[in-house]
């Protein structure tokens, strides 16, 4: 089988996805494997993620059984916490090399920038074939020239860039909206016009990687398109929830500060009248980024709903009172004021609520979206747990999401005006 590797900080779900659709496009049965599963080909989901699993026989055997099946190339998410440290790659032979990014707050703390960037290296260190291997990295990143360095010199790089002409693949126009991505691309063979239900800006470069895999292995221009636009949605990925609300209900796993701040910049971008946001923090870890979520959700949204995410043994409450510092509040104070009937805005005229409920913020987010608003639910993605003391029980944004628009839509048919609904006040606790 052809093997493709994609690797970076961010974009490699996604882009993965849109490379197996376009190889998919061109009649080519393609597998996967990746963070949220393995898939033999088309929508044939195997039951195994052996990528998060660090066991390198399991992808030897599932690659062994989509080669058994027909599949005639596979995408692998070949990331830094998953295969490339321990080494369930190492008897891989890749056939390209993609680079979506690099970016250095996305460091775990258990690995140095030195590790990091040699862990993605040695991926494209095996690209020596001029005739059969090639290279694919984003020039608009830093890195890109130590990337396209690695490995043997004469073989081809395609690049790619969002506005860089001297970029192989780059961006001519685009149009961003609520509810659709339009961009124009040059490549070295014409112009593609794409029309995508995948939202964003770094969803245009996700597009722009997939584009440059095509060009690379000389995939038709009308396959490229084709199959990019068949991906309407990545599960838990920048993932639009459409009731036929009036406004924008987004689902996105953004977990750490960088990426929430890069999700909500690229929902800014979209042109929303307003962006309310759910945010929350998990239990029994990472204390030190909760008052920086809140700082980062209360300067980039215009209401935000703090809440709970897999709070695990710690009291939600606890960890309600470490975020609500990003924004110089203790819980004694946030109480005061609600206790009133008052809910002060923040100093940059933002409002704050929180809830240690999930399940009730969400529903209290969606109930406040107006026509032209975002609603952007952050931290779980695909997830379909919430983890509460030692019990780990179901719960999925986005069927609360769907559940909540539904209800609110029946709310707003019997008269009720829900942007004011009292389950958005105290803490059910209290």
């Amino acid at each position: 089988m052809a093997v493709i590797g994609i690797t970076g900080t961010d974009g490699v779900t996604t882009t993965s996805h849109l490379v197996k659709a376009m190889y998919e496009a061109m009649g080519v049965r393609t597998g996967m494997v990746g963070v949220l599963g393995a898939y033999a080909f088309g929508s044939n989901k195997l039951d195994a993620q052996p990528a998060a699993s660090g066991d390198s026989m399991a992808v030897q055997k599932l690659m062994a059984t989509m080669l058994h099946n027909g599949a005639e190339a596979v995408v692998l998410e070949t990331t830094t916490d998953e295969m490339l440290p321990s080494g369930v790659d190492s008897e891989i032979d890749y056939d390209i090399a993609v680079l979506t990014n690099v970016r250095h707050a996305n460091l775990e703390a258990s690995m140095t920038y030195e590790g990091y960037m040699s862990s993605m290296a040695s991926l494209f260190s095996r690209m020596v074939d001029p005739e059969r291997h090639r290279k694919v990295v984003n020039i608009d990143d830093p890195s890109a020239p130590f990337f396209a360095a690695q490995g043997g010199h004469g073989v081809p790089v395609v690049t790619y860039s969002f506005e860089n002409k001297k970029a192989d693949v780059h961006t001519l126009k685009y149009q961003l909206s609520l509810f659709e991505t339009e961009v124009l691309v040059q490549t070295p063979h014409g112009i593609l016009e794409i029309s995508s239900g995948l939202l964003g800006r770094d969803n245009i470069y996700n597009i722009l990687a997939t584009v440059a895999v095509g060009v690379a292995v000389g995939a038709p221009l009308e396959d490229i398109v084709k199959g990019i636009e068949e991906v309407d949605a990545i599960p838990g990925r920048c993932e639009l929830i459409d009731e036929e609300q009036a406004f924008g209900v987004i689902i996105d796993h953004a977990r750490t500060p960088e990426a929430l701040s890069r999700l909500l910049d690229s929902v800014k971008e979209l042109g929303p009248r307003r962006i309310v946001t759910v945010v929350g923090c998990c239990g029994e870890k990472e204390r030190g980024k909760r008052p920086m979520m809140t700082k980062i959700a209360a300067e980039k949204s215009d209401v935000v709903m703090l809440t709970s995410d897999n709070p695990a043994s710690e009291d939600p409450l606890d960890i309600l009172d470490d975020m609500l510092s990003g924004v110089g509040w203790t819980m004694e104070e946030y109480l005061k004021h609600g206790a009133n009937d008052y809910y002060p805005p923040l100093p940059n005229g933002h409002r704050l609520f929180l809830h240690d409920i999930r399940r009730v913020a969400v529903r209290a987010a969606v109930a406040m979206g107006e026509q032209g608003d975002v609603v952007v639910v952050t931290g779980k993605g695909n997830d379909t747990y919430q983890m509460e003391g030692d019990k780990k029980e179901f719960f999925d944004d986005r069927e609360e999401c769907r559940e909540a628009l539904q209800y609110v839509d029946q709310l707003h048919r019997s008269g009720i005006d829900t942007s004011e609904f009292p389950w958005r006040m105290l803490p059910e606790s209290h």
